[in-house]
């Protein structure tokens, strides 16, 4: 964002509609957790588990208009206290029953956040898993033997080898075997994963807990006396076998191993042979199908295929919290599906740990129980529902139908179907809500995240050369036609961790479409991005968007909240006139939303060009728009030069809005103007800096909190000026900021609030005391062969300039003396492929300043 680098009088006016409690507010949801966030014990950090810290954030949050909180999986996990809990083992284990916190915290603290957040009228939010569980205690699983054996074949997907185990009895009173060999024999049971490596390995129960004893690899060929008596591979106990599918086109198909146990390596009284299976690649239809035993009297003749049976770890009946229990009957595949289920495709393959069958009426029953647990035990009041598109709808609107009928009516239920296709996401909900009741669906809106819309802001922000009005025809509601009450939009999330996958460049714009457009969804601010988080993989350094957040949130709610209908007046094939001065069609969204709260039209322009737009543009003055030839708007953010617009006799409105920014004015006509601004100053003085302001009338107006930044983007408030004039007549005013910190530029900006709490930015003065550039600009922009680089400078002194890619890699750096006065230096850009760049200068002081520089070629 562009703010304002030089003093100068300015005129601001602070709107407040005559009604000063909005009739509509938008609610704002906060994803309050991030994938990497801190955990108490885990990767080095001390301190405060998570759960503390959100409480800590609950007055701020509810202060800037954040009215749902999204909370982390908080249940207790198979992976421990570092996990995400997206692993979830005991459903009702919140950080109790002696085992220590989860990595969210302890039952308690939950207990208080939760408490705090439905203090403070904002809905804690659980991230609740319904497709799979883990760390359940080993079972006999006779459905998996039955699928693996039987009815595996080609076109159904492997059961993962890595979720089971083959179990032998050995020992007297158990099993007709003991001491002598044991000869596994392993092939693809269809033959179609020859070469694909997996590995082996064997243990006793009185043997498990030895040392490991390495791993050895197999030698061909080993397909004992199914191939001719061709010989085995000897594995000993406790050792990995490393080997890979004989191809039966080729060779034998077979691997034959074999093991062998002294009367020393099993318990006398009754033991088992434990074979693990598991996959070196992808996961492959390797399995067991024939264990012979030679005793060394009777031969290799004793067939023990019947005696063997596998396990999967899905005993969830004995968990401490005693509650929630679940067997293998409750997951894919169990005794009613072996022979249907096909384990592939997004709603039946294992793609998580142990996939629930959502159809068995006991599983049903068990998450209906927990769902209604978390609201009325824990407090939750609303549940975001993980990997949807991996189960089906039905059950979803089954649970909605429950809830109902225990008189639970959750303000947010948003499923996480992660698809970039508007219709798939607008089909999910239509089948959730056609599985609802009619009294269900009167008081629960079923969401879905708005990938696609998301996708497309994301290029927007980071794509050079894609055409932005593209966002006005994605997403749910523009593109498939979907309610804004079915979807939840966003920005980034913790999904988005990889290279180049979160928005890098200026996340405000997105945030200011999604904030300002209030009906294509009920719109999610992402912790990292609303506080300055660093994280992995992220091509730009964190931005603190608090401030800009807030704003976009306040303006939403006394302004736009109850707007009926939007004009995307920019749209592709737009009927209405545009003439740019600078920037152009492509890089703007421009939009008319209509009556908003006090029935006035509001108007937003977001500029994602590397350059200022000015532009004159005719709006909306039909029946269903407030706007008419003469009417009146002001600009709310203090972003834009163009603090009042006028409706022409053409409709045409002309502004201006700097590079990356975003305006929005709304109409002003016959508003009752709570304080009208005359100038507003900041001037340095050593270590100070003096401001001043002149009001013209002060109706309503409880005072002035001054605010002060470091980067012109996040404020901290440095005092409160009651306001001390009248409706009819304002006053002078002055303050001193002593500054007791680096020298630097700072910025200032007011923030006048009412007496009902509604509140307007100034635009922001800036303020230099130091010997570093106080102003950047670049020219041309878009480059191509070169660009003029022009700063001023209070003194002389050292700086560094440095060429960024869009991937934060340093291209270019050179070291330079500047004078005092005007600075210019030349950059060579021929040599650039076409893309975003930044141009940063780096003071002797170590403070920074950063532009943005768009080559074309």
């Amino acid at each position: 964002m562009t703010f304002l680098n030089v003093l100068r009088n300015v005129v601001w006016v602070f709107i407040l509609i005559g009604i000063t409690t909005p009739l509509f507010t938008q609610n704002v949801m906060m994803q309050g957790w991030y994938w990497d966030y801190p955990k108490d014990g885990c990767s080095g950090f001390d301190g405060d588990n998570w759960a503390v810290a959100l409480n800590n954030k609950v007055g701020e949050l509810k202060s800037a208009g954040i009215n749902m909180l999204w909370l982390p999986p908080f249940t207790r996990a198979s992976f421990g206290r570092c996990s995400n809990g997206y692993d979830p083992k005991d459903l009702y284990d919140l950080g109790e029953y002696g085992l220590g916190p989860t990595g969210f915290g302890t039952r308690a603290e939950v207990d208080v956040l939760v408490s705090a957040c439905n203090a403070n009228g904002i809905l804690p939010i659980a991230d609740v898993v319904y497709n799979h569980r883990d760390g359940g205690s080993p079972e006999t699983n006779p459905a998996v033997k039955d699928y693996i054996t039987t009815h595996y074949s080609t076109g159904k997907g492997p059961f993962p080898s890595d979720r089971y185990r083959c179990v032998l009895p050995i020992g007297p009173g158990t099993s007709i075997a003991g001491p002598g060999d044991y000869y596994l024999k392993i092939s693809s049971k269809t033959g179609n994963f020859a070469g694909s490596g997996y590995k082996v390995y064997v243990t006793t129960n009185l043997k498990e807990s030895d040392a490991y004893g390495g791993s050895i690899s197999e030698t061909e060929p080993n397909g004992g006396c199914d191939c001719g008596c061709e010989g085995s591979n000897v594995l000993p106990l406790n050792t990995d076998l490393v080997a890979s599918i004989d191809d039966p086109n080729s060779g034998c198909g077979t691997d034959e191993i074999q093991v062998t146990l002294t009367a020393s390596d099993f318990n006398a009284t009754g033991d088992q042979l434990v074979i693990y299976l598991n996959n070196t690649g992808g996961y492959t239809d390797h399995r067991i199908y024939g264990i012979f035993y030679d005793d060394g009297t009777s031969g290799r003749n004793l067939d023990m295929n019947t005696e063997f049976f596998y396990e999967t770890y899905t005993d969830f009946n004995n968990l401490p919290s005693g509650q929630g229990g679940m067997n293998f009957e409750n997951f894919k595949p169990n005794s009613n599906n072996a022979s249907s289920t096909f384990l592939n495709g997004d709603g039946d393959a294992m793609l998580f740990f142990y996939d629930v069958d959502q159809f068995q009426a006991s599983t049903q029953s068990i998450y209906n129980a927990w769902s209604s647990w978390l609201w009325n035990d824990v407090g939750i009041r609303g549940y975001r529902m993980d990997a949807v598109k991996h189960f089906p709808p039905q059950f979803v609107g089954d649970l909605m139908n429950y809830l109902v009928g225990q008189g639970i009516t959750p303000g947010m239920v948003v499923g996480e179907h992660f698809t970039v296709s508007a219709g798939v996401l607008k089909g999910w909900v239509d089948q959730v809500e056609n599985a609802m009741s009619a009294s269900t669906k009167q008081v629960v809106n079923m969401r879905a995240f708005d990938f696609e819309l998301r996708a497309a802001l994301e290029a927007a922000c980071d794509a050079f050369g894609y055409d932005v009005r593209n966002v006005f025809n994605s997403g749910m509601v523009d593109a498939a036609g979907a309610s804004g009450f079915q979807s939840v939009t966003f920005v980034n999330n913790h999904d988005y961790r990889g290279s180049n996958e979160l928005v890098d460049n200026d996340p405000i714009l997105a945030y200011a479409y999604i904030l300002l457009n209030n009906q294509v969804g009920l719109p999610c601010v992402f912790y990292p991005d609303y506080y300055g988080v660093t994280l992995p993989n992220h091509n730009a350094p964190p931005a603190n968007l608090s401030a800009e957040i807030n704003q976009l949130i306040s303006i939403q709610n006394q302004h736009i909240a109850g707007a009926s209908k939007r004009d995307y007046l920019s749209r592709f094939g737009t009927p209405y006139t545009q003439n740019f001065t600078s920037g152009g069609a492509s890089t703007t969204l421009f939009f008319q939303l209509s009556r908003g709260a006090g029935g006035k039209d509001v108007l937003v322009a977001i500029n994602f060009a590397g350059e200022s737009l000015e532009m004159a543009h005719t709006v909306n003055t039909g029946l269903d728009f407030s706007l008419s030839p003469g009417s009146e708007l002001t600009e709310l953010t203090g972003n834009s030069t163009t603090s009042l617009l006028t409706v022409d006799g053409g409709s045409f409105v002309n502004f201006q809005v700097p590079a990356r920014s975003y305006a929005v004015w709304v109409e002003s006509n016959n508003i009752v103007l709570p304080v009208e601004l005359l100038a507003f100053n900041a001037k340095a003085d050593g270590n100070t800096v003096n401001l001043s302001w002149e009001s013209a009338a002060e109706p309503d107006l409880a005072g002035y909190e001054l605010q002060r930044s470091t980067d012109g983007k996040s404020f901290e408030k440095i005092d409160w000026v009651t306001a001390r004039g009248s409706a009819n007549s304002g006053d002078n005013y002055a303050y001193t900021d002593r500054l007791d910190r680096p020298k630097g530029v700072y910025y200032y900006r007011l923030k006048a609030i009412d007496d009902d709490g509604a509140f307007e930015y100034s635009p922001i003065q800036a303020s230099s005391f130091t010997a570093t550039p106080e102003k950047l600009s670049i020219f041309p922009n878009p480059a191509k062969e070169s660009v003029t680089i022009t700063f001023e400078d209070a003194a002389e002194s050292s700086a560094t300039l440095q060429v960024i890619n869009s991937t934060g890699e340093q291209l270019y750096a050179q070291a330079f003396s500047t004078i005092e006065g005007t600075n210019q230096l030349i950059l060579e850009t021929l040599a650039y492929p076409a893309g975003v760049y930044f141009i940063r200068i780096i003071a002797e002081s170590g403070q920074s300043w950063t532009t943005r520089l768009v080559v074309n070629k």
